[in-house]
């Protein structure tokens, strides 16, 4: 008579701990699950409707529409990305927008203004950038004495873009260098030219006193500097200055031409 092989018997500890796993598996389901119900009823709860909209007072007065239609709607279903975007578009001056939730019925808006700084001149039409090289938009009153840079690639660019060439960041810091200045931020920069870095110039001046100053990408907080102290020197008829050239070690000065 053939003995019938016993199938292995299962192992009392492995069943046990199988089993433990099972119920500990189904017990963060229902955890998971009763979570998710009581975050949807919650949200679903009037106590998350939008009721006020702020908007930060250094940032003021906006005229935003778009946010008087976030009123009544649940906190948690307004579409912070869109609201952005939409005031973005209308405000390119601001940076560093956020639109934020304030619990529990609170929309804040916050951001940075984008002062002007320059003017640049992009395929044939003046434009206002801020310090950090971002278009915010056509020059309005008020502005005609910000410094025009010339010489940038052609490009298109929007408002809220910045300005796609290194050579504009030159052109700021120039500009800056002036401006921090005493002596050079009376005389007037009215452009910057940085078509060819090796022949920056720079128009200073105004009507009869208007005069060229030439320098290069090389030294330029030196050659700066040296304009100052020429500047600075008595006895210089800045009516007879037809242009300075700052390249080489000695300042070339270049005369006018006399009228006879």
């Amino acid at each position: 008579m053939v003995k019938r092989k016993q199938s292995p018997s299962l192992n009392p500890d492995i069943v046990r701990t199988v089993g433990l796993v099972c119920i500990f598996v189904l017990g963060i389901a229902l955890a998971v699950m009763a979570a998710v119900s009581f975050f949807r009823s919650v949200c679903a709860s009037s106590l998350f409707t939008v009721r006020t909209i702020t908007i930060a007072e250094h940032i003021q007065p906006l005229d935003l529409p778009e946010l008087a239609k976030l009123k009544n709607q649940n906190l948690f279903s307004v579409d912070l990305t869109k609201v952005e975007a939409r005031i973005h578009g209308r405000y390119p001056q601001l940076a560093d927008l956020r639109v934020l939730r304030r619990f529990p019925d609170q929309i804040f808006v916050t951001a940075t203004r984008r002062d002007p700084f320059a003017k640049v001149s992009l395929d044939g039409r003046l434009c206002v950038i801020d310090r950090a090289g971002f278009m915010i938009g056509a020059p309005i009153e008020g502005q005609e004495s910000l410094t025009l840079i010339k010489g940038l690639k052609r490009q298109k660019v929007s408002a809220g873009d910045p300005i796609q060439d290194d050579r504009a960041k030159l052109a700021v810091m120039i500009i800056t260098l002036f401006h921090q200045d005493k002596r050079l931020s009376s005389v007037g920069l009215q452009s910057v030219d940085v078509d060819d870095l090796t022949r920056i110039i720079c128009d200073l001046g105004i009507e009869k006193a208007a005069f060229e100053v030439v320098i290069d990408k090389d030294n330029i907080r030196t050659r700066i500097k040296t304009l100052s102290d020429v500047l600075s020197r008595g006895g210089l008829d800045l009516q007879q200055i037809k242009y300075m050239d700052l390249r080489f070690g000695e300042p070339i000065l270049g005369q006018k031409k006399v009228k006879k």
